[in-house]
């Protein structure tokens, strides 16, 4: 029936071992079919791992994922590469710990937000100047991608810039300070809508407060692409602090975010935008790679990557005046 099956015995000589376990020609053609299959999933799953590196680590999305806000819109010539093979596992450890020498500065607008809602928290007195209206922060996620803007994180700029990967056009970095509640009911929502990423310096001994996000809510954040950065763990001003309790603010900040994310920061954003010299070098030897300041400015050069510049936006920018802070 099958061309491969034995057509005689031969008794009169003893078969060797290849004769004795003679299989069909049918036999071999599903034996190697099998076979096949289990090497190319065992192939693909040991691929996975080395690309996915080792640990549980979240993938950040890459330029080309908020390209135009969908995926899969860029072209191959400047695709940048994945940053799941640039992030560790906790959140870092493949990128430099400083930038190299060869680095060369970029132009990225980093804008500075606070609060997004109709109404100013009970955040205390100077809420209503840092709340920008819903309407108003809608208007200028429209205005970005109208124009051609590619929100991207730090971590994307940061590692653009040590030569891992590449920006899309037009970048943009959306920060937003202190981790208020409407930051995931109100802002992030928009966000979403528009595929945008977005990077939250979130004050962690604040997380679960009433009006603030919980560990929770930055963790579905987290988990839809946006990064969480560290505002240190009570808001303190970092140059009026002890060696010890500065370091205390700093690295507690890093290993909560840790433990409740699952991936470490490698930003720190100063509280009310204060620093010297001392709470740089604390910064830095705390294992944070970049911090951000409350200066202006949009040039962000790798030999002062702990005191990058942003675009503070208020509530009284209207929509001429934030289209100029980005030219």
């Amino acid at each position: 029936m099958f061309s491969g099956a034995v057509k005689e015995r031969k008794p009169a000589r003893a078969r060797n071992t290849s004769e004795r376990y003679r299989w069909p020609f049918w036999a071999k053609v599903i034996l190697a079919v099998v076979a096949s299959g289990v090497i190319g999933t065992s192939a693909t799953f040991l691929w996975r791992s080395v690309e996915k590196g080792p640990g549980p680590s979240a993938r950040v999305p890459t330029a080309s994922t908020v390209r135009g806000g969908k995926a899969g819109t860029s072209s191959p010539a400047s695709e940048p590469s994945s940053l799941s093979t640039v992030l560790g596992s906790n959140g870092g450890p493949l990128l430099p710990r400083a930038l190299p020498t060869s680095a060369k500065p970029l132009r990225v607008p980093i804008l500075m937000y606070h609060y997004v809602d109709a109404t100013p928290p009970p955040a205390g007195p100077y809420a209503a100047g840092l709340t920008v209206p819903t309407a108003q922060f809608a208007a200028q996620m429209d205005y970005l991608a109208a124009d051609g803007y590619h929100p991207v994180t730090l971590e994307q700029i940061y590692a653009a810039m040590a030569g891992l990967s590449h920006l899309p056009p037009k970048p943009v970095a959306l920060t937003f300070d202190d981790g208020g509640l409407d930051d995931y009911t109100v802002a992030y929502p928009i966000l979403r809508s528009h595929h945008f990423v977005a990077t939250f310096f979130v004050i962690t001994g604040f997380v679960g407060r009433p009006i603030c996000m919980t560990w929770s809510d930055l963790q579905r954040m987290q988990q839809a692409g946006m990064a969480v950065e560290s505002h240190t763990v009570n808001h303190l001003d970092l140059r009026s602090l002890a060696p010890a309790r500065m370091q205390d603010e700093l690295v507690q900040s890093w290993n909560t975010i840790e433990r409740e994310l699952g991936k470490a920061p490698m930003a720190l954003a100063y509280p009310s935008g204060a620093y010297n010299p001392a709470v740089i070098a604390a910064v830095r030897a705390a294992g944070y790679r970049l911090a951000v300041t409350t200066h202006p400015g949009k040039t962000l050069h790798p030999s002062h990557a702990y005191e990058w510049p942003r675009l503070r936006i208020g509530p009284r920018l209207d929509l001429a005046g934030f289209a100029k802070e980005l030219e």
